[in-house]
């Protein structure tokens, strides 16, 4: 009985999962840059807006995460693109707010990016509205296709409005911890 309730008691673990292109060798990869993210204008009575600060968090702490695992950071003919994203309170968003045509994902006014590439053929792949707010999600893109080659993400309860960079780089080092991935152990 004992057992039972400290097994009640415990903090909960960060979930994390992601999913891949099973086509593509991961190894052939040496440099990566960012994706060029639309980030939404501040909007005056909009409630939470950008935070520049927690952006430049989030891209050190996954640019760290892809140095440790030997790729470096190449501005003009990079191997892939890497964006990311939070899963935000869509509640938040004004009423008469409306992205436009081809936006990805059209769940949050403040945070994140509006990416535009393609996420055909990958198994399990889930949008970001279909995460648990909080949720960090981080993609690696094909520069030369505009394609989706594989998204991590952790269920790590991230608040965009605070600086918790030990919160923030837990989760990052969560996800990439998957990649690149190994065909051979595959947590989906």
């Amino acid at each position: 009985m004992l057992l039972a309730l400290a097994s009640c008691s415990q903090v909960p673990q960060a979930s994390n999962r992601y999913t891949y292109d099973t086509t593509v060798d991961f190894t052939q990869f040496r440099t990566f840059n960012w994706y060029r993210a639309e980030v939404p204008k501040p909007r005056a009575g909009a409630g939470p807006q950008f935070n520049l600060l927690l952006d430049q968090r989030v891209r050190e702490a996954i640019a760290s995460e892809l140095v440790k695992q030997g790729l470096r950071p190449e501005v003009e003919n990079p191997d892939l693109i890497v964006a990311y994203d939070l899963a935000v309170d869509s509640s938040q968003a004004p009423k008469d707010y409306t992205f436009p045509a081809g936006f990805g994902y059209g769940y949050s006014h403040w945070f994140g990016y509006r990416f535009r590439y393609t996420t055909t053929g990958l198994a399990d792949y889930q949008p970001i509205q279909a995460l648990p707010l909080g949720t960090l999600v981080i993609d690696i893109i094909d520069p030369d296709t505009n394609r989706l080659l594989w998204r991590g993400y952790s269920e790590a309860g991230i608040n965009p409005t605070s600086q918790d960079m030990e919160r923030i780089n837990l989760a990052v080092a969560d996800v990439m911890s998957q990649f690149p991935p190994n065909p051979i152990k595959r947590n989906r």
